[in-house]
């Protein structure tokens, strides 16, 4: 005869287990779609986009995690943006849903899924203003702010590396000296 303690134990470790690989993944998938979101700000940078900012709204909706907005200087410095972020984010991996606003190029619109990316020009921006129905001024960063965080970003991994390098020079036995005979 079968226990059942036994056999009610093990689901709710399977349960349990379970709950926390979903959490893993979840977690995993958040960092991704940051990693997109600030790839996608360095190339607005890097493309003389204006005003860039980053906004997670994971809490606020469902419909993505990452707002990414921007101000071009033209409806064809607009559609070069767009060229350009689809070009970097495609080549890590992550395919554009749909694009909109191609047309008239004031107000481009890529969706990654998790992550929404909106270019606009500035007269446009202005009048719709969208992050300040987005942002409640804890969730979101300007270029200054994302340039900061990856400075620490750099500082960390370098000096985990040293300590890395560190603890491999401790565990290296010193070579004795050769014996004269």
């Amino acid at each position: 005869m079968i226990d059942l303690k036994i056999i009610i134990l093990y689901n709710e470790i399977y349960f349990l287990e379970t709950i926390v690989r979903g959490a893993v993944m979840k977690t995993k998938q958040f960092a991704k779609d940051y990693t997109l979101a600030v790839k996608a700000c360095e190339i607005f940078d890097e493309n003389k986009a204006e005003n860039v900012m980053l906004i997670d709204v994971s809490y606020l909706s469902n419909i993505a995690d990452y707002f990414v907005i921007a101000t071009a200087n033209s409806t064809t410095h607009a559609k070069a943006l767009v060229d350009k972020i689809e070009e970097a984010l495609e080549g890590m991996g992550q395919k554009v849903y749909r694009r909109d606003g191609l047309g008239d190029g004031r107000w481009l619109v890529l969706d990654f899924g998790s992550l929404i990316v909106h270019i606009f020009t500035a007269e446009i921006r202005e009048f719709y203003h969208i992050e300040k129905l987005w942002s409640d001024g804890k969730n979101a960063l300007n270029m200054v702010g994302i340039r900061k965080m990856l400075e620490q970003a750099d500082k960390a991994e370098k000096q985990t590396e040293v300590k890395a390098k560190a603890k491999k020079v401790e565990s290296k036995p010193v070579a004795e000296p050769a014996k004269e005979e």
